[in-house]
Parts: structure tokens; sequence; C-alpha cells
């Protein structure tokens, strides 16, 4: 077995019980006809963006001219409504963030110059740690970035496996989730794909053999996505839609392994996790990219998890912050799949090669 928690460069062993969450209500599929052409359209739309390059091109320059909005909350009053969610001494909490554009001020104005993103990161990690105590455990995705041979960043497209190092190698989802990772007594696990890190009492046990000899899945039920959803830990999301940074649904696909109906949905991947200067190439399974691009509904699934009164969606001053329990999502998807692929539509017409430049990794 291959131990998988590091701290400060030694490696932790122990393994806890976990609770399993609440029960979901069922709700059918489609609300309605809007919400089966708004289906529909997503879909098709999927099917045009990734196999049209130019496309795809043209929106990501976009994008990228487009300077992110600018955020401001009472510092205050975003801790006070992130206790009236959940984040309190004691709770597990599960966080996924964006600094760009925030500013959180000391009085109740919501405009004036975007602060430092490094001080507002900094500010962040303290307020959300400081608030769930030493006897709650804070979560925060720390998904690598991986450099392909040509030297651009590429996190499906790799021609050797990719070398991970969980004390050294930085992360890709946030400079608070960044930060988070690299202080003293933060656990990261040695699974070198969509990475968790961990603080507090319960990080050992999100973590524990996540990575071992059985070819495990990144989101399967040795990760600590699902160990998160099993505690019903709370998923927030703060300065980001929560719709956006998803990556916890995936434990209800993966969960069901090999009963999950659809053929060649998982592949499996080599890495090599580096530490303390050797190298140990190790083998994963995750989700074919593919069927992320052009099966996976997020806008549909956002619609349902909101409908049923799961996904809360919000703004504290202009700052954008959302949240969910992890269990009632899992149980949620996991009622609706059983019987079917949720929320992934059309999977028996996804093309079965990876496009070259596919950089899906939600």
């Amino acid at each position: 077995m291959i131990d998988d928690v590091i701290i400060g460069g030694a490696t932790v062993d122990r393994a806890q019980s976990i609770e399993a969450p609440s029960r979901t209500p069922v709700i059918p599929l489609f609300s309605g006809p809007v919400d089966a052409l708004l289906l529909a359209a997503e879909w098709s739309f999927r099917q045009v963006y990734w196999r049209n390059s130019r496309l795809r091109g043209w929106i990501k320059r976009a994008k990228s001219k487009k300077a992110p909005a600018a955020q401001f909350a009472d510092r205050q009053a975003l801790m006070e409504h992130l206790q009236a969610i959940g984040v309190t001494p004691g709770s597990l909490v599960m966080a996924h963030t964006s600094v760009s554009g925030l500013s959180l001020t000391a009085d109740d104005s919501l405009t004036g110059k975007a602060a430092n993103s490094m001080e507002v990161a900094q500010d962040l990690v303290s307020l959300l740690t400081a608030m769930v105590g030493e006897t709650g455990t804070l979560v925060m995705p720390t998904h690598p970035i991986y450099k392909a041979r040509s030297g651009s960043t590429a996190a499906t497209v790799h021609p050797t496996p990719p070398i991970y190092n969980p004390l050294t190698t930085p992360c890709g989802v946030g400079l608070a989730n960044e930060l988070f990772w690299r202080q003293s007594g933060t656990l990261r696990s040695r699974f070198p794909h969509n990475t968790l890190a961990a603080r507090g009492p319960l990080a050992t046990e999100l973590l524990h053999d996540n990575l071992n000899e059985s070819k495990s899945l990144a989101h399967g039920v040795l990760s600590g996505y699902y160990r998160f959803c099993q505690r019903n830990g709370l998923l927030i999301s703060v300065g980001v839609p929560l719709a956006s940074c998803f990556t916890l649904i995936h434990a209800a696909e993966e969960s069901r392994d090999q009963q999950w109906p659809v053929k060649d949905f998982f592949e499996e991947r080599d890495y090599v996790v580096r530490q303390q200067g050797i190298d140990q190439t190790v083998t994963i399974r995750k989700t074919r990219v593919e069927f992320m691009m052009f099966s996976l509904c997020i806008r549909k699934l956002r619609r349902d998890l909101v409908r049923a009164g799961i996904l809360h969606e919000g703004r504290v001053g202009t700052v954008r912050v959302d949240w969910a329990r992890s269990g009632e999502i899992f149980q949620f998807i996991t009622q609706r799949n059983r019987t079917s692929t949720y929320p992934y539509f059309g999977t028996s017409l996804v093309p079965r090669k990876e496009l070259s430049d596919g950089s899906c990794n939600r």
C-alpha cells in the first residue's frame, strides 16, 4: 500500500469511521418543456464548441481580454454570512475560492480600488481557518499544474507521465488554495489528479490511502471527495460560482466504478510521484476527458440542484458566495443515475478520441 498523506515531508497513516449523509428527495428529470429545451441547447453547444478549434480560440481570447469584475464585501458581513450557513468551530468545510478582483473592506463600502490579490488570499485563508477553529477541518482543492513537453501547461495531454511532487507542485485552482496547502500543518494528498489538501482533525481520515496499488479513481470510494460527501461536509465558494468548480460531483459516478453503465468511461493514466528525491510511477484511473467535454451538462445539474433547494447561490456585498451540503449533492445525483448516466447526456455519441488541445480538468 502506498502512504498518501504529506505533512512537512512526513507521511501519516490513520483512518477513522465515516458517517452516511441524509437522503434527498427525487424530483422529475425535467421541470417542464423549457428545462428540456435548455438541456438540448447546452448539449448542442458542447458538440459545436469542442469540435471547432477556431470557436474555442475565439472564446478564449475574448475571455482573456475581459478584466475580472471587481467584488467588494465587508469582512465582518462575510464572516457573519459564513457563520449562518455553517462555517463554525468544529465544522467540516471544503472551500473553492477566487480572489481576482476581490476586496474585503473594513466597512460597508462596496466600491473602491481592488485590493492586492496576495493580501486578500492570505486574509481569506486566515478567516476560514479561524472560523472552523482547531476542532474543525478545512479542505481545499489543489489540482496540480503540469507542463507538457512543449512547455505549455496542460492538464490532460502528456507525452510522458507528469511528475507530481506534493511538496512543490503548484496548484491551478486559485491563489488562496495555493497559499493554504503550503501552510505548515496542512496535509496534501499524494494522489496526483484533482488533489485535495486539508487541515484539521479529519484531514488524515479524508486523505488516507487515496493512492494505492488498486488503480483507484480520483473521486472514487477511497478519495477525499467521497469521504467528504459521506460526512455531509459543507461545500462553499467565495468569489466564484460554485457550479463552475463542481469537482465533487464526480464522486457520484466514480463511487459506482464497475457498475457505471458506460463502457470505457474511465481510463488509466500513469504519473510519477516524487517524494524526498525518490520517483515512483503510479497508475490511477479517471473519467475520460471526452465525456466531460461532450456530455457533462453542468448547467442542467445546477438548475436541478437550485430547484431542489440543495444549491444556494447569493452574494455578500457584491462578492459571490454559494453553498451546498455535499451529502445532499451526492445523494441527489446517485438517486438519478441509478437508471441513467445523469448528469452526462448522449454518452453513446461521445467520440472516443481525445482532442489534441483538450484541457478539461473539472
